[in-house]
């Protein structure tokens, strides 16, 4: 005799059967993202998106293709490993790409009135997330064990692991954000943090991050914001970045204020064992985030429309000014 549906459930280790369209749907979506900013990242030479935003969207595909899998075969323990661990890594990537951009941005309106250089912005809070990612990973490796063990042990203690890296970059995106604030209410009202040696400027071909060290051409590019404002009424490319950054992290925040509440009420209770919660919470933002990036490309808004004609010194941010 064929099982029942509430037999099949009830062996899953979901709590319940991912449903197959749902799962359809966001594969197509995040694979239409991966591909996308690979051919983006490509167009514009920034190679550091790869290790961000496109491994960030791969890693959700391969999620969401495991669910895919799980909803054809529920009972395979396999796939309900592999996307809860990618799943809950992916995001951590996305972060890694907001902490870059802003340290560029940075670095083209003038390091004095950042706390932190544009190099160890991104020093400091990119290992800050790659810290809260191996604790993550390490949690799901323990829940993944306990799953797998015979007979059965007991998955909360790595969901709690996973809940302290959740946490981990909860906190980073906040310090994060507090920065960013300060940073650009310094810069519109011309509050440095502390004064700055000039550099001569690079104009040398290669990878280069954060753009020239040329302290003159940051303080003019500061200077012209102080005067007219981020041009948000304009639509000025550092307005829309802005724009960029602050969805993108509400939107994390909102996965991470999801998955910090699924994990508090342990492996078998009811927000974890709710396919709909999984669904509108964690995978819808992210493919928001990602969407949001791909509207918004750092890639146009940091260097233009020909990145390989444009010298990184140039300040493309300008407000008010148009592409």
């Amino acid at each position: 005799m064929d099982p029942t549906t509430e037999e099949i459930i009830a062996n899953s280790p979901y709590g319940y059967i991912p449903t197959l369209y749902v799962c359809g749907t966001y594969v197509g979506l995040f694979g239409l993202a991966s591909l996308l900013h690979t051919v983006l990242a490509v167009r514009f030479k920034l190679w550091w998106i790869f290790p961000t935003l496109v491994a960030g969207a791969v890693a959700e595909t391969i999620g969401w293709a495991a669910r895919l899998w799980s909803s054809m075969d529920p009972d395979n323990l396999n796939p309900f490993i592999m996307q809860m661990t990618t799943t809950i890594i992916a995001p951590s990537f996305m972060t890694a790409a907001n902490f870059l951009i802003l340290g560029i941005i940075i670095g083209r309106l003038g390091p004095q009135y950042s706390r932190l250089s544009p190099k160890w912005y991104s020093i400091v809070f990119i290992a800050a997330d790659v810290g809260a990612l191996v604790v993550q990973a390490v949690g799901g490796a323990t829940a993944a064990s306990a799953v797998q063990s015979v007979p059965p042990g007991d998955p909360d203690t790595g969901a709690h692991i996973m809940l302290g890296g959740i946490f981990w970059q909860i906190a980073a995106m906040t310090i994060y954000a507090v920065l960013a604030l300060e940073f650009f209410v310094r810069v519109r009202m011309d509050w440095p943090v502390r004064q700055v040696a000039a550099v001569e400027p690079s104009h040398q071909g290669g990878f280069s991050l954060h753009g020239s060290s040329d302290v003159a051409e940051a303080e003019q590019a500061a200077t012209k914001l102080q005067t007219a404002g981020f041009g948000f009424a304009q639509g000025s490319k550092l307005s829309l970045m802005l724009v960029s950054l602050g969805v993108t992290t509400v939107l994390i925040y909102i996965r991470g204020i999801y998955r910090t509440i699924e994990l508090i009420g342990g492996w078998s209770g009811v927000i974890i064992t709710t396919e709909v919660y999984f669904n509108v919470f964690d995978a819808l933002p992210i493919t928001l985030a990602l969407y949001t990036l791909l509207a918004l490309h750092p890639g146009y808004l940091l260097y233009g429309k020909d990145r390989s004609s444009s010298s990184p010194s140039e300040m493309e941010l300008i407000a008010g000014t148009q592409a």
